[in-house]
């Protein structure tokens, strides 16, 4: 079906002697809006058809928010694992750039279920991104970093029993900023080859999607597990049509093409 549309509109722009500097402009392209094609929706229909089911199996943060979550995702049969780290992070090893070294949250999709050894290897391992092992369980590797304008603000209202103002939110429109979201092949990761004939995943950035769907779920879990402990008698749990307006914040090109 892509191929038939690439090709009519291929088709059209010869007819109306038109360039591609005549229609990748800003004003064009970003009056576009998802289509059935894109990634997002493609991924959200198999998720919604086949039925797939999301749950916690791990959620083991500490009063700051600090340690391990686990979320299984069970599509017939099968189990996905998406695993979060979580950690304390200095103001002065902050950065969004993909050079960065450190960040608040780490990430990986993997094919199959956890146990507690697989568990450690990955702690060991996922923190550190481009300098750990990974293994061809692994499907996706990703990181993100909590935003310096909403977050801390959004944890303070729900700790507080306010829901924040939702036009804050949508000034920034996410909790979470991913700086890279590897996937097919890279760093020791499943190639795709391999990938989309022994997972579900049988789509590209089928599984980016994924995760970046269970993350930006995970920052919600986060900033309202934070607001808990800082208020345990008052704190409230975000109202679902401000969740509707945070999605994942993305910082450099590398997290792009999913998006």
């Amino acid at each position: 079906v892509k191929k038939i549309i690439i090709h009519y509109i291929y088709l059209y722009m010869l007819q109306q002697s038109l360039n591609f500097s005549d229609i990748m402009t800003l004003d064009k392209m970003g009056s576009r809006y998802p289509s059935r094609l894109s990634f997002s929706r493609s991924m959200l229909r198999r998720l919604f058809f086949d039925n797939w089911k999301i749950s916690k199996s791990k959620f083991d943060l500490d009063d700051n928010g600090y340690g391990t979550v686990v979320y299984e995702i069970t599509i017939n049969k099968n189990i996905y694992s998406l695993v979060c780290f979580s950690q304390h992070l200095d103001s002065a090893d902050r950065s969004d750039r993909v050079i960065a070294e450190k960040w608040d949250t780490a990430y990986s999709l993997i094919n199959g279920k956890l146990d507690d050894q697989e568990l450690n290897r990955l702690r060991k391992n996922v923190p550190l991104q481009e300098s750990g092992r990974n293994s061809s369980k692994e499907l996706i590797l990703s990181r993100a970093n909590k935003s310096v304008r909403l977050f801390e603000y959004v944890a303070n209202c729900l700790s507080n029993g306010l829901q924040p103002d939702i036009n804050e939110i949508n000034k920034v429109g996410y909790l979470l900023r991913t700086t890279a979201v590897y996937g097919s092949g890279k760093f020791g990761l499943s190639d795709f080859d391999r990938t989309r004939f022994t997972t579900h995943f049988d789509q590209p950035f089928r599984a980016e999607m994924l995760a970046v769907y269970i993350i930006r779920e995970f920052s919600i879990h986060l900033v309202e597990h934070i607001a808990y402990y800082q208020n345990p008698s008052q704190a409230v749990k975000l109202d679902a049509s401000i969740k509707r307006h945070i999605g994942i914040g993305n910082s450099p090109g590398l997290g792009m093409a999913p998006f």
